[in-house]
C-alpha cells in the first residue's frame, strides 16, 4: 500500500509541475495550494494544470485577512489522516499542520521544503528567524533546495537530523523535448532579428531590482569594446523597465541591448536555444530556477554567488560563479565566457550542460520519504 502524502504549497509553478507528479506517482497524494497563482508572478495557470497527474485542490482564504491562517487545513487532515505531510517554509500553515499532530495524530510526519540559501537565511527579518529557529526543531524532515546550506543549518540552528535534498530542477527529457520543438521558432527569431556571427547572452527573469541589471549592464559596459558583436537578450519584464533601458542608452548599448519582454512556453524555450551564455546576477535569490533551465539547454551559465542555484554551476565545466556586489568579477567571467564562446553561425538545439539528472535527484529523495 502506497504511503498517503498530504502536500500544502503556496501555488502552481512551472519549475515545480515535475517534482509535484513524481510525488503523486509514488504516493497516494493529495496535492492543496493556497493562491491561484504564485504571487510575485503570473502564469498560465491552465497550461500548468494540464500538464498535472492529479486534480488540485485550492484552500479557502485565510480568517481575518492573514494569508496563512486557515483553519481548513485541521479538518482536510482529520478527514484524509495522512502518513506525512509536505509543507511550504516555516509559515502559519506549517504552525497549524503541528498543531494538528500535537493534537490528534503524534505518529504524523511534517516535512518542510524550504528555498533556503546562506545569503537569504542570515539576512532576513528578526520574525523569520524566529519562527525558523522555533519550527526547525519540531519538524521531522527538511527538504533544502541547495547544499551549501546545510552546514549552515547545523551550525546556526542546531538541525543534525533528517536534512534532505532536492534542487528545484525539471525533467531534462521533458524540458529537452520542449526546446526541440521550439527549435523552429528560434531560427525564426534568428532569421530576422540577428545575423551570423554574433554571441548571444541571455537574462530570463523579472526586470526587479533584486535581479541586479543595472550591475550587469555596467559589466556589459566594461566589455563592450573588446566583444563588439556579443547582444544581451533580457527576458522579462518589470518595474526596473524603464530605469534599464535609460542606462542602456547612457552607455550607448542601444544595439546591444534587446528587451524581448515576457515570454512562457515555447517561445521561452524559443530564447533558451537562442541563448549561448546565461547570466543570473541577482543579488538575492533563493534558488533561481531558470539556472536549471539554461543548463538543460546547453547554456554556458555564469550565477551569482548568492542564488541557491549555484550549487549546479562547477566551475569552469557548465559555468561560473561571480560575486553580485563586484562588478569587475562578473565583467571578468565575461569576458572569459566569451573568449571560449564561437560566434553563432546557426540555431540549434545545444548539449545539455547539467550534471546530474532530475532522476538521480529524485530517486535519493523518494527513498528519503518512503522511510
Amino acid at each position: 500500500m502506497k504511503k498517503k502524502v498530504v502536500l500544502f504549497h503556496p501555488a502552481i509553478a512551472p519549475y515545480r509541475v515535475d517534482f509535484f507528479n513524481s510525488l503523486n506517482d509514488a504516493f497516494d497524494a493529495e496535492f492543496y495550494f493556497e493562491f491561484h497563482n504564485v504571487l510575485e508572478q503570473s502564469f498560465k495557470q491552465q497550461a500548468l494544470i494540464d500538464r498535472l497527474h492529479f486534480t488540485p485542490h485550492y484552500l479557502k482564504k485565510g480568517l481575518f485577512g492573514i494569508k496563512n491562517l486557515r483553519w481548513q487545513i485541521l479538518s482536510i487532515l482529520r478527514q484524509t489522516k495522512p502518513d506525512l505531510v509536505i509543507c511550504s517554509e516555516y509559515n502559519l500553515t506549517t504552525v497549524l499542520v503541528l498543531l494538528y499532530k500535537w493534537l490528534f495524530q503524534r505518529s504524523l510526519e511534517v516535512i518542510s521544503i524550504c528555498d533556503d540559501s546562506c545569503g537569504t537565511a542570515a539576512t532576513e527579518g528578526l520574525i523569520k528567524q524566529w519562527s525558523r529557529s522555533l519550527l526547525v526543531q519540531r519538524l521531522d524532515g527538511i527538504i533544502l533546495t541547495n547544499l551549501s546550506i546545510f552546514n549552515w543549518y547545523q551550525t546556526h540552528l542546531k538541525r543534525y537530523g533528517r536534512l534532505l535534498y532536492f534542487p528545484i530542477i525539471q525533467k531534462d527529457e521533458q524540458v529537452r523535448a520542449q526546446l526541440c520543438e521550439a527549435l523552429p521558432i528560434s531560427q525564426n527569431i534568428w532569421n530576422q532579428q540577428f545575423k551570423k556571427g554574433q554571441q548571444i547572452l541571455l537574462f530570463v527573469g523579472r526586470l526587479i531590482a533584486i535581479k541586479n541589471l543595472h550591475f550587469l549592464l555596467e559589466a556589459l559596459n566594461q566589455i563592450k569594446e573588446e566583444y563588439p558583436d556579443a547582444i544581451l537578450l533580457l527576458v522579462g519584464e518589470g518595474e526596473e523597465q524603464q530605469a534599464l533601458q535609460q542606462k542602456v542608452v547612457a552607455y550607448g548599448l542601444e544595439k546591444r541591448v534587446i528587451f524581448v519582454g515576457k515570454q512562457e512556453g515555447a517561445t521561452l524555450y524559443a530564447y533558451y536555444n537562442l541563448g549561448q551564455i546565461f547570466i543570473l546576477p541577482s543579488y538575492y535569490e533563493r534558488f533561481g530556477a531558470v539556472v536549471n533551465e539554461a543548463l538543460l539547454a546547453g547554456c554556458y551559465t555564469l550565477c551569482s554567488s548568492a542564488a541557491g542555484a549555484a550549487c549546479l554551476i562547477q566551475e569552469g565545466v557548465n559555468g561560473a560563479l561571480f560575486d553580485p556586489h563586484n562588478v569587475a568579477d562578473l565583467a571578468q567571467k565575461l569576458r572569459m565566457a566569451l573568449s571560449q564562446t564561437a560566434p553563432l553561425q546557426q540555431v540549434t538545439v545545444k548539449p545539455n550542460q547539467m550534471l546530474t539528472s532530475y532522476s538521480q535527484y529524485l530517486q535519493k529523495l523518494l527513498k528519503d520519504l518512503s522511510v
